[in-house]
């Protein structure tokens, strides 16, 4: 069965220049030995933080990885100076993981936990927001593009906010960063994540944090260090990196971090404009067709230029929607409350599907997808019918 893979937003499709990146490392470490290898491909491994910091418009000493950029955000927040009576702000939207650790670090420090308030089109209202800054502010949270709705938040304009010299803005960049053009310095930005495996297709396991000069000034002293990550001295004190890499492990896989590397480069050849452009064509499709499926709802607004598109059926529960598109060979995604509570409770919503094609999907998963998803609702109505 021929497939269709339509959940960028959960991991894209490898390029196959990614895969032989990381065969041809893996070779070399079956040959040389894991230490031997990734000595010899120091310099392009290296060359990674560059094309990173690049990408997200730091400099490469201001750029750290680790395997998952939920954990770089949540070591980040944690090393964070916090007190009884600060207040984070963050939006309901949030990643998850996001949300969880901020709230529970708040409660162990006595800190307020503020939601960004909405608009009715579910972006952060940033008239309201800003009324909402004061001295008591450390932080400021937010996803450029939630993993539950697919319109992009307005981060830029969120960064512009007068805030107070010690707060830090935090942008979670995993469904953004590879699709839009989004940088750290170009939001304001203070602290901001993103994987590799989802936009930019590099493969599982990798992930990058870009840091202002401020986050490097108030995140001295990581709350987790590995001995690479600084100089251990006679007299037993640690004294961490100046820069990024304080945050990172010396333990990383090297054929992923060069598939990393390939990915940026896959994405240079073809220039995020013209992944944009390529998406933004494959929604308005996508999204045209689910609007002719009677008892569907697409969330997303027709011209939003959405990052990929959320829907729900009268009749048919999102899992079992996911299930059945996956025995007939398309993968598509749901959310649901585990990952996205106060989004989900907020809009009167228990679980959704997300659909989300690349620059490598066609016409015909497109239009596979959709009949499919139809021929299904058709099913599910004849049943309810029946049952009545």
């Amino acid at each position: 069965m021929t497939s269709a893979h339509l959940n960028a937003a959960g991991a894209g499709l490898m390029p196959e220049s990614v895969v032989a990146a990381i065969k041809s490392h893996l070779d070399l470490e079956a040959r040389r030995g894991v230490h031997w290898a990734a000595a010899d491909a120091r310099h392009a491994i290296e060359e990674t933080r560059i094309l990173a910091g690049r990408l997200t418009g730091v400099a490469p000493t201001h750029l750290a990885f680790g395997e998952q950029a939920s954990r770089l955000w949540a070591l980040a927040f944690a090393s964070m100076p916090l007190k009884r009576g600060d207040r984070i702000l963050i939006a309901r939207n949030d990643w998850g993981g996001n949300i969880v650790n901020a709230v529970r670090r708040a409660a162990a420090a006595g800190a307020e936990v503020v939601r960004l308030p909405m608009t009715g089109q579910g972006r952060i209202d940033i008239e309201q927001a800003a009324a909402l800054v004061d001295e008591r502010t450390v932080a400021i949270c937010a996803s450029a593009v939630a993993s539950s709705f697919g319109l992009r938040q307005p981060v830029e304009a969120l960064g512009s906010i007068a805030r107070p010299d010690a707060c830090l803005y935090f942008i979670d960049g995993a469904q953004a960063v590879g699709q839009f053009e989004l940088t750290l310095p170009g939001a304001s930005s203070d602290v901001m994540v993103a994987p590799g495996r989802k936009w930019l297709r590099g493969g599982r396991g990798q992930a990058m944090m870009a840091l202002s000069d401020r986050a490097l000034r108030r995140l001295v002293e990581p709350i987790i260090v590995d001995q690479s990550a600084g100089t251990w001295c006679p007299d037993d004190r640690f004294l961490p990196l100046e820069d990024a890499r304080r945050f990172e492990a010396w333990e990383f896989c090297a054929a992923g971090r060069l598939g990393l590397r390939a990915s940026f480069q896959e994405l240079d050849r073809i220039g995020i404009a013209n992944v944009r452009a390529g998406n933004d064509e494959k929604l308005r499709r996508l999204g045209a067709n689910l609007r002719d499926i009677p008892g569907l709802t697409v969330f997303e607004d027709e011209d939003a230029g959405a990052a990929f598109l959320t829907f729900q059926h009268a009749s048919l529960p999102a899992n079992r929607i996911v299930e059945e598109l996956a025995m007939r060979g398309i993968a598509v995604a749901s959310v649901g409350l585990d990952h996205a509570r106060w989004e989900l409770e907020a809009r009167g919503l228990e679980r959704i599907v997300r659909v989300a094609p690349h620059i490598y999907s066609s016409d015909d998963d497109i239009g596979r997808f959709t009949e499919e998803l139809g021929r299904l609702a058709i099913r599910a109505d004849l049943d309810r019918g029946r049952s009545a």
